[in-house]
């Protein structure tokens, strides 16, 4: 009895919110509210492998990916959702207002479409995209890394960081292209190599635009030993 008083107690004082609409949640095992659920976007059930985007075209990867100047330095890429609408906003309220509340509806979906359409790619190790100190410095976290700690722990494999930022970058939203290309150019390192050799990695980020950054860190984790790098995002814009 006294656990449950416990918690009772607890859901007087901190009530059990939605982290999208702060609306108070009836059930106490929801990571969101049923109407917010609803104006999530969905991706459609045929997904490009190289960038976890739809693909509604006859070639196994999108026109994206076919028209790339380059071959995907990935096994597998997936994302969990379109990213517009509610979903945008949600990754903005987790990434730049410091709504971490979000993480676990977040990480849960993307581990559901990792399982779904993973296509039984190997992972050993999953990791993240780094920020920068003065970023994190500033924002207090490092979003990526929060939901790699939670996909491992659901995956029951070690999460590690196996980059650093050689330097500031600036940010990618801002950028076209072929800025995007040039401004992660030389900008991670290896951190630790030896913990990743011959292993198989997730490589974990927010959102996937073009690829630039993950095409940057995937080229840097490979070229320090890693057997593999997979791809995970929350969305693909």
């Amino acid at each position: 009895m006294l656990p449950q008083l416990l918690h009772k107690l607890f859901r007087f004082v901190v009530p059990h919110v939605c982290p999208y609409c702060r609306q108070e949640l009836a059930d106490d095992e929801a990571l969101l509210c049923p109407e917010c659920v609803s104006l999530m976007p969905q991706l459609p059930e045929r997904l490009c492998p190289c960038c976890g985007g739809p693909n509604d075209g006859f070639l196994a990867a999108c026109p994206d990916c076919t028209r790339a100047d380059e071959a995907r330095p990935w096994l597998r890429a997936v994302s969990a959702f379109p990213f517009y609408g509610h979903l945008r906003e949600a990754v903005h309220h987790f990434k730049y207002h410091r709504r971490i509340s979000l993480a676990p509806y977040l990480a849960k979906h993307m581990l559901q479409a990792w399982r779904e359409h993973s296509d039984g790619v190997p992972v050993d190790l999953v990791s993240y995209i780094p920020l920068h100190w003065w970023r994190i410095w500033r924002r207090g976290y490092n979003q990526a890394a929060v939901l790699a700690s939670l996909i491992a722990k659901q995956l029951h494999i070690p999460v590690a960081t196996t980059l650093r930022r050689r330097k500031y970058t600036s940010q990618q939203a801002k950028l076209d292209r072929v800025q995007r290309a040039q401004n992660v150019k030389n900008a991670f390192r290896p951190h630790r190599p030896a913990l990743f050799q011959e292993r198989n990695i997730l490589l974990v980020d927010d959102v996937f635009t073009t690829g630039a950054t993950l095409t940057a860190a995937a080229k840097t984790i490979l070229s320090a030993g890693a057997a593999s790098v997979s791809v995970l995002t929350i969305a693909r814009d």
